[in-house]
């Protein structure tokens, strides 16, 4: 999942639900609407106000349930729309709209390719993720791992406070450490970005041998490998539906919530987790809390 994003600058963003957006009479922006409905379907206006032209015919719906194939088509599919849409404005109303329009028009193109550019380093990255070398693993104090990670996010976040206490006592593990901060930077910024300003992101570190141990202190025992380190991340968010808490690893899954269609992310964030912590033996899933929000943990086997 990923969710509350950083404020917008002057650039224009533009989304893949900016043709949602209400059509508009073409003469409000002092077009001769005669002049151009013989060219296109209809004009709309997109989040900034301004006209753009667009092809009725490319209006996808998202599906309430999409399968992989069509997630991927539609992320795909948004940003060249988008792309499209202010190209043929350009080119068909370029006699009719003002420099400022058209530096805005392409500051739009701009952000749409780079939001499919972002798309397929990920896809690349996932493919990449998929062939990890297990020769790349070797044995790193997990906690010194996790410090240096808060460290760098605290001080380039300044709406929650991040709870996390030293565990010298911890033994090293086995990780391609890379990957694992990976893993551990996706979750402290979904945690952010679903949590309320002003809220705490808890962090925790624990050793278990058996499953009684863990049920002992946790009060629940997954099917996992032991012994290992449990890492538990814990935000004071809205929570997630209980019938969603598995399939929020699911590749291209996001979460549909006003909080997360307001947010950036392709619904790779939590796959890209589940890829590398499984291919380190180990496991991911996530719990709501009680007192609200939710937990996202995983596990990472030691040797016996």
């Amino acid at each position: 999942m990923t969710r509350r994003g950083a404020a917008s600058n002057d650039r224009p963003e533009v989304q893949s639900e900016t043709f949602g957006a209400e059509e508009m009479p073409a003469r409000e922006f002092g077009f001769d609407l005669e002049q151009v409905e013989d060219l296109i379907p209809r004009i709309l206006k997109d989040r900034d106000g301004i006209p753009v032209l667009y092809d009725a015919h490319a209006d996808e719906k998202r599906l309430d349930k999409p399968d992989e194939i069509s997630a991927l088509s539609h992320e795909l599919l948004a940003p060249l729309t988008l792309i499209k849409g202010y190209t043929a404005t350009l080119l068909q109303l370029n006699h009719a709209i003002n420099e400022e329009q058209k530096d805005r028009y392409l500051r739009g193109i701009e952000s749409a390719a780079n939001k499919l550019i972002r798309l397929l380093e990920n896809i690349r990255d996932l493919v990449r993720l998929e062939e990890t070398d297990s020769s790349t693993y070797h044995p790193a104090p997990l906690s010194q791992v996790i410090q240096k990670i808060v460290s760098e996010m605290q001080s380039q976040v300044t709406t929650h406070f991040i709870k996390f206490g030293r565990f010298s006592s911890l033994p090293k593990v086995n990780i391609n450490q890379q990957k694992i901060e990976q893993v551990i930077t996706n979750l402290l910024s979904n945690a952010i970005k679903y949590s309320p300003e002003g809220s705490d992101i808890e962090i925790e570190i624990n050793q278990f041998r058996y499953p009684g141990e863990m049920k002992k202190l946790l009060g629940y025992a997954p099917d996992i490998r032991f012994p290992c380190l449990i890492v538990s991340i814990s935000d004071s968010g809205i929570g997630i539906p209980e019938a969603e808490l598995k399939r929020v690893f699911n590749r291209f899954y996001r979460l549909d919530n006003r909080i997360t269609r307001t947010t950036k992310g392709f619904g790779f964030g939590l796959y890209m987790c589940k890829v590398i912590v499984e291919a380190h033996g180990g496991q991911i899933w996530a719990r709501n809390r009680t007192q609200g929000g939710s937990t996202f943990s995983f596990s990472l086997p030691l040797e016996q």
